[in-house]
């Protein structure tokens, strides 16, 4: 039973990357062709794409040898692009937040923190000394209470 062309195509490739790499004066064109059972691998010298072409009713064929790194640069270029915008969100939300926002520092501009003046402390002092002696005299008269009671 004959080997299948995907097989055969893969050993081709083998052969082809084991090979020594010519010069660019051994290369006349931009097509590298190696005969395989049943007919040949075509490399693009440019590209790198892989095509395994054969003879079907009289006529050569060339299909695309599937090539996973080519998949897989895909992806890897898709996501550099999404890494790299990003990136360059953040960027500019962090430079959104390192910026004053001239709306909220309109709502700053309101009353500033002042501190007590030296009047405005004798007043809140006198004020507590006013509730102590208060509290004083309640405590006083619930004790002379309590004792009037205890008698």
């Amino acid at each position: 039973m004959p080997a299948p062309p995907i097989v055969i195509a893969i050993l081709a490739l083998g052969l082809l990357v084991g090979a020594a790499p010519e010069s660019e004066e051994q290369r006349t064109g931009r097509y590298v062709m190696t005969p395989t059972e049943g007919g040949f691998l075509r490399l693009d010298s440019q590209t790198g794409a892989v095509s395994l072409c054969q003879r079907n009713d009289g006529k050569y064929a060339c299909e695309t040898v599937p090539d996973d790194r080519r998949a897989l640069q895909g992806e890897i270029d898709r996501l550099a692009t999404e890494n790299k915008e990003l990136k360059a969100t953040v960027k500019q939300l962090e430079e959104m937040l390192a910026q004053p926002d001239p709306e909220r520092r309109a709502d700053r501009r309101g009353p500033k923190l002042q501190l007590p003046s030296e009047e405005d402390v004798d007043r809140a002092m006198a004020y507590i000394q006013r509730m102590m002696r208060k509290f004083k005299e309640k405590l006083r008269e619930l004790e002379e209470d309590s004792g009037r009671r205890s008698l």
